[in-house]
C-alpha cells in the first residue's frame, strides 16, 4: 500500500498512472482514481480528458475517497483489466476498470467502465467529470435527456451511466459533481459511453458491468495463446500485453504513443492539444 498525493501544481507522478485500452483508444487512470487522459473515440482523436497536460483546467473523470487513503494496484492475472484497492480509516474498497469489449469483439462505441466493490466498512467517494476544452477550441456543455446526463464536446456525444447509489450533487456546463458511498458487500458500476458523428448507444448499466468480465475473459484467452513456457513467463506476458494497447484494430497499425503528443516546437500547435497554461510552461522551461 502506498499513499498517493499530487504535487503543488496538481500533477501526479507519471508512474502513478496505469493504461486501459481495447485496440481503439487508451485512457490513463491515476492511482488516486482520476482518469486524466482519454482520446476518444479513436487513439488519434482530440482528448475528452486532458488533465495529464493541464492539472488546473484540464478534463478528468475522477472518483476519489474523501478521506486520506492508501492504494495498491495490479492488473488481473493474464489480463489488462485493472484493479485498484483503496484503504481509508473507515473502510476498504476495490475499483475494477476496463475499456470494454463485447462477446463478438470490439464494440462500435466507446465504453469506459468502472466498478466499485465494497470489502470492509464503508468509503465515500467524490465523483467529478470535467471535459477538456482542447485549448479553448470547443465549449463543452451538459444536458439531461430522459433522466440521463448527456454531454457534448465538439462533435462528441457521451453519457454518464450509473446505478441508484450515485447521488448527483451538481450539473453544469463545466461538468458533473456527484458522490457515492460503497459499503462492504455492495457493488456499483459507473461508465462513460461516447461516440462521434454516430448514434449514441444507451446500454443498461447491468450489461456494461457484465462486459467487464467479458473483456477480462477475452484478455485471458489472448494470453493463453502464448506458447512460451520458459523463465520469467509472467513478466514476458505482461510486457507483451502492454503494446496491445497501442494496436489500432481498425487498421492494424501501431500507434507511437497512447497520449496526445507534445508540440513539434515550443509554442506550436502541430501534433498537440495542449492547453494555453501547458504551452506557457513549456516556453518557460524551454
Amino acid at each position: 500500500m502506498v499513499r498517493i498525493q499530487r504535487n503543488a501544481d496538481g500533477f501526479l507522478p507519471l508512474d502513478a498512472y496505469a493504461a486501459l485500452g481495447n485496440g481503439r483508444y487508451v485512457a490513463l487512470s491515476g492511482a488516486d482514481g482520476s482518469i486524466d487522459s482519454w482520446c476518444v473515440p479513436s487513439i488519434d482523436s482530440p482528448p475528452l480528458f486532458d488533465r495529464l497536460l493541464d492539472a488546473r483546467n484540464g478534463g478528468c473523470f475522477s472518483i476519489t475517497p474523501v478521506e486520506p487513503f492508501e492504494v495498491a494496484r495490479r492488473y488481473r492475472d493474464d489480463s489488462n483489466v485493472l484493479e485498484t484497492e483503496f484503504v481509508t480509516a473507515s473502510g476498504r474498497a476495490k475499483l475494477v476498470e476496463s475499456h470494454n469489449s463485447g462477446s463478438a469483439g470490439r464494440l462500435p462505441w466507446a465504453e469506459l467502465a468502472r466498478r466499485f466493490e465494497g470489502i470492509e466498512g464503508s468509503i465515500r467517494f467524490d465523483i467529478r467529470i470535467v471535459f477538456g476544452r482542447r485549448d479553448d477550441s470547443i465549449s463543452p456543455y451538459c444536458s439531461t435527456i430522459g433522466g440521463r446526463d448527456l454531454f457534448h464536446a465538439g462533435r462528441m456525444l457521451g453519457l454518464l451511466l450509473h446505478g441508484t447509489s450515485v447521488v448527483i450533487d451538481e450539473r453544469a456546463d463545466e461538468g458533473i459533481r456527484a458522490h457515492l458511498t460503497v459499503r462492504a458487500g455492495e457493488c456499483e458500476t459507473l461508465a462513460v459511453v461516447a461516440g462521434e458523428d454516430e448514434p449514441l448507444v444507451v446500454p443498461p448499466i447491468e450489461d456494461i458491468d457484465a462486459r467487464i468480465d467479458t473483456s477480462d475473459a477475452a484478455w485471458r484467452e489472448w494470453t493463453a495463446n502464448s506458447r512460451y513456457d520458459g523463465p520469467y513467463r509472467s513478466l514476458l506476458i505482461r510486457n507483451a500485453r502492454a503494446p496491445k494497447f497501442l494496436l489500432y484494430s481498425p487498421s492494424g497499425a501501431i500507434a507511437a504513443a497512447a497520449t496526445t503528443s507534445l508540440p513539434e516546437q515550443i509554442g506550436g500547435n502541430k501534433g498537440t492539444d495542449l492547453s494555453k497554461d501547458s504551452k506557457a510552461k513549456l516556453r518557460r522551461d524551454g
